[in-house]
């Protein structure tokens, strides 16, 4: 199999040192910059360019690693010339579909997991998404998944737009909350490891048990007197009273969160 990647990013570069490692590696890597596309290609020893007319003509695969809002563009860029290939992107928050207009052979091959660069990923534990057009591709992009990964899944556009979202409040926004703790507590020079261990078990919890279930809290308890406070506390920083406030009633819609 012929395995091109379009993107040289954080997905592509770790997606690609994986599917070497497992016997597919990449022949070539197609980027804008012809920098990124070096870098990458050297790692992964395969061919480069910045041409979409230069793409491998009897690739096979090609995996269209690029930020969501540049999606149709390079489809659209590389249709004329990857007319027979499956051409998937590992996108969570952009439907399939959106392949459709260019290309017959089309999916979805979506790792789910943040990736960065200083962190080597745990691909047993990252659920992969896939989907496509064809029964026999999504076949083949289970059987790829399974090989770099543990976790498959066949997901529709529909189930992943929504599985996005929700990973967005799992991570992205539960991130944020940490980094605003962090925050907090710098501003009285007390250290962020006091809330390590209250991290680690609220996380032990939520993957043990339903976290509805498992909600704690001055607002799940019913305490106004508490939660008025931490509003007056939180004076200096009107946004994060604004978001202590919704997040506060989104527990228990009693409560008052407000600031005297």
């Amino acid at each position: 199999m012929k395995i091109v990647i379009i993107g040289a990013g954080r997905i592509a570069w770790h997606l690609g040192k994986r599917l070497r490692s497992k016997g597919m590696p990449v022949a070539q890597v197609i980027s804008r910059t012809a920098e990124n596309a070096e870098a990458l290609a050297e790692i992964l020893h395969a061919q480069w360019t910045v041409v979409p007319a230069e793409i491998l003509p009897d690739a096979d695969w090609v995996i269209v690693a690029v930020k969501d809002d540049a999606i149709t563009e390079v489809a659209e860029a590389f249709a004329p010339y990857a007319a027979h290939a499956l051409v998937t992107h590992t996108s969570g928050g952009t439907a399939g579909a959106v392949l459709a207009r260019f290309y017959e052979r089309y999916g979805v091959f979506y790792p789910l997991q943040s990736f960065s660069r200083e962190h080597t990923p745990v691909w047993s534990k990252i659920p992969f998404c896939v989907d496509a057009a064809h029964p026999e591709d999504v076949l083949m992009l289970k059987k790829i998944a399974k090989t770099i990964g543990n976790l498959v899944y066949r997901v529709t556009d529909d189930q992943r737009a929504l599985l996005h979202v929700a990973a967005v409040f799992a991570n992205n926004f539960a991130n944020r909350c940490f980094a605003i703790a962090e925050k907090i507590l710098d501003e009285k020079d007390l250290p962020f490891e006091l809330l390590h261990p209250l991290m680690e078990e609220t996380l032990a919890k939520a993957l043990q048990d339903s976290p509805e279930r498992m909600q704690t809290g001055p607002a799940m308890r019913g305490d106004n007197d508490t939660v008025s406070r931490h509003m007056q506390l939180l004076q200096k920083h009107p946004e994060w009273q604004e978001i202590y406030r919704i997040l506060s009633e989104d527990i228990n819609p009693n409560i008052h969160a407000v600031n005297h």
